[in-house]
């Protein structure tokens, strides 16, 4: 009887502390946990030319306004701006922009018409764009955690336990970002690396949580 009482109570403690155990593997699914919730979201510039040929980074062709016109035949009557309009379709087949009328303007002294590529953001492409000072964020994907590579020893402050752990952090695009992202070849070839990253973690009575994830409302 003795032993199936202590028993009973190892394994109560064992599920009890489950979640309160300082190492890697608690510590990786802490900062996912947090990760899941939160999508990774960039500021998207296409790389398109003016009707002039001229290769330009305008705010009008960042991801996440609300309308996005390319020039699809410059002042020679050739095709221009390829990449960036297989871009703009890929969004357009994922939802995101959708395609309106082209308009065409008259340029006086030329015997060839602009034809301008318009794109208009949908309800969902409003869902992934997040507002800025700096320009609309367009949400891509979600970030995980490749390894652990250190943490504190976890110590009491303010009155709360916390450690700092150093981490490296995947970032996992939607399929749809896949395509994007191949799409601007070396442009973006970094947005896929893999980056050096540090969390602050605190023990509460529900386990270890991101303090990011307690400062959240």
């Amino acid at each position: 009887m003795n032993k199936l009482t202590l028993t009973a109570a190892a394994l109560l403690l064992a599920a009890c502390s489950k979640g309160n155990n300082a190492d890697k593997t608690t510590f990786e699914k802490t900062i996912n946990r947090y990760a899941s919730g939160n999508s990774v979201c960039l500021p998207i510039a296409l790389s398109v030319q003016n009707h002039n040929g001229i290769n330009i980074i305008s705010t009008d062709t960042v991801l996440g306004e609300p309308v996005i016109k390319i020039v699809e035949k410059n002042l020679d009557g050739k095709n221009v701006n390829e990449q960036a309009i297989k871009q703009m379709q890929i969004l357009d087949s994922e939802g995101l922009y959708k395609k309106g009328e082209s308009e065409t303007l008259n340029m006086l002294g030329s015997k060839n018409n602009i034809k301008i590529r318009v794109y208009t953001l949908t309800e969902k492409g409003q869902a992934r764009t997040r507002l800025t000072p700096q320009g609309p964020r367009f949400c891509l994907g979600k970030q995980t955690v490749k390894k652990i590579n250190w943490f504190t020893e976890p110590a009491p402050y303010n009155g709360v336990i916390m450690t700092k752990v150093s981490y490296e952090a995947r970032f996992e695009p939607e399929r749809w970002a896949e395509k994007l992202l191949k799409e601007s070849g070396k442009d973006w070839a970094h947005a896929k690396q893999d980056v050096h990253q540090t969390a602050t973690l605190v023990k509460t009575n529900d386990g270890w949580r991101d303090i990011r994830e307690l400062k959240q409302p």
